[in-house]
Formats: structure tokens, C-alpha cells, sequence
């Protein structure tokens, strides 16, 4: 994008200093997608009248406060803009509320698939069944997506079309059946089966839900993202440049650990690409999940004494000989880890390849990290390795761990014990699994409580100053960006959010959340404005 010069003015201006966030000066000049200047309005104003710039002044909001955009460092762009476009379940609290939500959606029953994301059984007394969707759907075939994406819920349309009717190639506990045939309920390896026979959408459908997802950042401050739906760089390689004359969000797009020799043999790098997108690190899967109870734990899971979840990978030495390949060709490594056992295999894996400490870097990443066993949290830092993780999950798994964990576990969500050890965090949503919004990320991370509910282990909690840091600083870091982008300093790339106040001095959840986005600058252009 071309931009004119823009000057930011009568505007609380907040860099990150020393590991410290201080006011730095009450406006900005932007030039050539650059900081030019930071200082008074007075002095930016006179420049702006001399250049003949473009102005947006913040005079009217007298305690608007500017912070470098957000990058969110763990998202699924793909998948949260079909769910803008798809039947949307989040927030259902009871199946007869999520059913409602599918008749009033309008989808017609003419065999068309039907699309839907984000339901929840857990805040549900009764459970899912196929035949409930039957009663909507006898034609369609219907596939709704789990809130944390590791099961499905199918019609017997869809059961029969993906070849899970009769003759079921997985075991009960990922394919569910009772007297008439499966539940309709799928998990994990036999969720990527079905996903694997659903028609792909038509490639001006991915545009659009993928336009809206960009969108929708670019209105919550985000200037920068990760995206982890690795079968999409072919589309971004082509609606990112199309999108030139439009506003944009900078993409670090991953890659498939399944490509990874193909990756290799092609020369590809991490960071290769242009400003708008590159490529990010190859993505490798260790576990399941927390919801559906499938994450790789130490201990079995609370009343399931033979289920201790489940590790995708073949032997921690399988692990480490992947990693080393990637590391040696330039490529950083983004591995899924939710469980304490599969956190501590995928450590060892990284220690086993001898990637991390050498490069004197924290490229290489575990994902979630959700659980920890004490021993295991000083190596991030010890091996240089960013814990990726996900505050505003807590919404919604602090009820979780109330219930499968009846004395609490040691180290989930170990924000503050990371931080203290020296380990780099970066924060992300894991969107669709939860709204992308930093500033509700950076109140579960400084404050770890639901409205009316004390805080959640509270020992973890962190301050906003440094959940700031990991939605901002430490995630350009962690893509190489450090001293270009990321921060508020006179030369850096011109990537910023302008917020109704000034959040750090908040004492309150709430206060945070309801801060209000008023402009996003990507490239010193006016990207989204309220």
C-alpha cells in the first residue's frame, strides 16, 4: 500500500523501554510506513502543516493512549473467517439453545453441506447426538466443529457420506456408537478423516471468509498474526497481493510438518516472503486436547484411569530428528504441546536435537503449553524455546480445570512461573477456539477471573504491563522482528493501536475489556478507525 505521511496527535504515545512501558511524547509522525518523529502535538502538528499530511487527532478522547499494534501469535485464520460465515454455536449454553441457533441460521435442507462452529457440551446437561440434527436435516449432511476443534459433530447425511456408517475404521473412543449406529459425535484422528472427505470450499469462499477474518483483526488492533491452517499459503499467495489498494494484516503463515522434506528440497526459509506475508515455522502436533480430554498427560485423567490422552508423534528421538532437520534448513519449529507429558517429550526432543541454546534464539516455539510439571518450566528458558500461549482460554477452562482437576494442577497456564525462570511468552487466541481480543487475552493473563468468580490460581497471574509485552514485543521477537517492529521508537515500522485509555494502570478485569479500539495503523496507514 501507498501511504501518505499521517501524523498521530493529542495521544498518550507508550513504548517499551528498558522491559518498561513508558509515555515517550503526546503524538506521532508517520512517514513511508515508518516512525519519523515522536514528540508533542505542537511540534508534530507544525510538521504535518509543513508536509501537508494527513491528520488524525485525538482531541476529543482526552485519554486515548497509542501502543504498537498487537500480533496475535497463535490463530487459525481460515478457520475463524469460515466461522464469521458458518452457523456460529459459541456461547450456547444449553443444546436446545445451540439447536435453535442451527433452525434460525436458514440453512436449507437441499443436500447442501451445512457448516457450523464453536459448540460446547460441557455447558450442556444433555449430549449431542446425530439423530438431533437429523430432525433439522434428514437430506443435508451437517459437520459442526467442537469449540477447541479436536471433535465433530455429524447427521447420519454426513456419517454415511464420509464413510463412517457401516464399516468404522476407529475405535470407540474416537467414533462413539450406540444401539442404532455412531453417536455422531467424532474426535481427533477420526475428525481428520471426516474433514479429509468434506468437499473443500470454493476457492471465492476461502477469499471471503479469509477477507473477513482480516477485517475483523484489523478492528480489534492487530497489525500481525500467525496463522496455523498450513493448507492455505496458495491462497494467501494469491489474495494478499490482490488486496494491495486494501487494508492488510501481516501474516506469518505456517507450514505442515508433513511438508517438511518438500519444504527443505524447495530452499524455503522461515521469514522468506514479503511484508505483508512470509513464512513462519514448520507446525508439528505432539497432542490432543484439554477439552475433549485427549491432551498427553502424566496422570490419568481425572475418573478415566486407562486414558492418559495421546501423542501423535512416534518416539521423542522421531521428534528430535525432524526438529534437527528443520533447525539445520532454517526453519522454526511451532509444535502443538498441551499436556505436561507431551510438553516435557517435545522439550526433551528439542534438547535431544540440540537446535535451540545453539542459535542463541527463541524462534522455535511449543504451542499452548497449558500444563507443565514444575521440573519442566525453567527449560523454555534454559533450551530457548517461547512458550505460544492462549490467556483468554481461561474463560472458558476455568470451569474445566475446576472439574478435572480436583486438587489442582501444579502449573497450568504458568504465565507467571515462565516469566520468573527468564522464558519468552507470546500470546495469542487460538482463534476460532476463542475471540481474538488482546485486550480480553491481557486481562485473563493479568487477572485470571470470570465476572463475580475469585482468580484462578492466582500465584500465575502476571502484570498488564508484561501481557502487554507478550502481545506486542516478545511475538515480533520470536519472528525476528525485534528493532523493527513491535514497539513505539522513533524508525520502527509504523504499527499501531490507538485505544480509548491508557490500560496498564487498571486494576480491574473489566476496566481492561472494556477499552475501546479506536484506530489500527499497519504500515503508517490508516488501517481501521471506529
Amino acid at each position: 500500500m501507498q501511504h501518505e505521511d499521517l501524523a498521530v496527535l493529542h495521544v498518550r504515545v507508550m513504548a517499551s523501554l528498558g522491559g518498561c512501558w513508558k509515555p515517550t511524547g503526546d503524538a506521532l509522525y508517520l512517514r513511508n510506513g515508518i516512525i519519523e518523529r515522536i514528540g508533542s502535538t505542537a511540534d508534530v502538528q507544525a510538521v504535518a502543516s509543513s508536509r501537508n499530511a494527513r491528520v488524525l487527532d485525538f482531541a476529543d478522547t482526552p485519554e486515548a493512549a497509542c501502543f504498537p499494534a498487537f500480533m496475535d501469535a497463535h490463530l487459525h485464520l481460515d478457520l475463524y473467517g469460515f466461522s464469521l460465515l458458518n452457523v456460529n454455536l459459541n456461547g450456547a449454553t444449553s443444546l436446545d439453545g445451540a439447536l435453535e441457533r442451527i433452525r434460525l441460521a436458514g440453512r436449507p435442507d437441499n443436500g447442501a453441506w451445512v457448516h457450523g462452529d464453536c459448540w460446547d457440551d460441557e455447558l450442556w446437561s444433555a449430549r449431542p447426538h446425530r439423530r438431533q440434527l437429523d430432525d433439522l436435516f434428514p437430506n443435508s449432511p451437517v459437520v459442526l466443529n467442537r469449540k477447541d476443534y479436536h471433535s465433530l459433530w455429524l447427521n447420519t447425511a454426513a456419517l454415511k457420506a464420509v464413510d463412517l456408517w457401516d464399516a468404522c475404521p476407529f475405535s470407540l473412543d474416537l467414533v462413539p456408537r450406540d444401539n442404532d449406529g455412531p453417536t455422531g459425535v467424532v474426535r481427533d484422528a477420526a475428525q481428520d478423516w471426516v474433514l479429509s472427505r468434506v468437499p473443500s470450499p470454493q476457492l471465492d469462499e476461502r477469499f471471503a471468509a479469509l477477507h473477513g477474518a482480516i477485517s475483523d483483526l484489523l478492528s480489534m488492533g492487530f497489525a500481525s498474526c500467525c496463522s496455523m491452517d498450513y493448507d492455505i499459503l496458495p491462497e494467501l499467495q494469491a489474495l494478499v497481493p490482490a488486496m494491495s489498494d486494501e487494508p492488510r494484516i501481516r501474516i506469518w503463515q505456517a507450514v505442515g510438518i508433513d511438508n517438511l522434506d518438500a519444504a527443505v528440497s524447495l530452499g524455503l526459509r522461515s521469514g522468506f516472503g514479503s511484508d505483508f506475508l512470509r513464512l513462519g515455522g514448520i507446525k508439528a502436533f505432539a497432542d490432543g486436547s484439554l477439552g475433549s480430554r485427549t491432551a498427553y498427560m502424566e496422570k490419568p485423567w481425572h475418573g478415566e484411569p486407562d486414558n492418559y490422552g495421546y501423542h501423535t508423534y512416534e518416539s521423542v528421538g522421531w521428534l528430535a530428528e525432524r526438529f534437527r532437520k528443520a533447525d539445520e534448513n532454517g526453519l522454526w519449529i511451532w509444535t502443538h504441546a498441551i499436556g505436561d507429558r507431551a510438553n516435557k517429550e517435545v522439550l526433551d526432543a528439542f534438547e535431544q536435537a540440540g537446535v535451540a541454546v545453539s542459535k542463541g534464539h527463541a524462534h522455535h516455539r511449543i504451542e499452548h503449553a497449558q500444563f507443565l510439571r514444575p521440573q519442566d518450566v525453567e527449560r523454555f528458558a534454559n533450551l530457548g524455546i517461547t512458550a505460544s500461549m492462549q490467556p483468554s482460554h481461561l474463560d472458558l477452562d476455568i470451569g474445566r480445570l475446576k472439574t478435572v482437576f480436583p486438587t489442582p494442577h501444579p502449573r497450568s497456564y504458568a504465565f507467571r512461573s515462565l516469566l520468573e525462570t527468564g522464558a519468552e511468552l507470546s500470546f495469542g487466541s487460538d482463534a476460532p477456539v476463542e475471540n481474538p481480543d488482546a485486550l480480553k487475552g491481557i486481562a485473563f493473563a493479568a487477572f485470571r477471573t470470570r465476572s463475580g468468580e475469585l482468580p484462578y490460581q492466582s500465584e500465575q497471574c502476571i502484570s498488564i504491563q508484561d501481557a502487554l509485552t507478550a502481545y506486542t514485543v516478545a511475538p515480533q521477537r520470536s519472528v525476528g522482528m525485534a528493532g523493527q517492529r513491535g514497539n513505539l521508537v522513533e524508525g520502527q515500522d509504523a504499527d499501531i493501536v490507538v485505544l480509548s485509555k491508557d490500560i496498564l494502570g487498571d486494576n480491574d478485569p473489566q476496566a481492561v475489556q472494556s477499552t475501546r479500539v479506536l484506530a489500527t495503523i499497519v504500515g503508517g496507514g490508516v488501517a481501521f478507525k471506529a
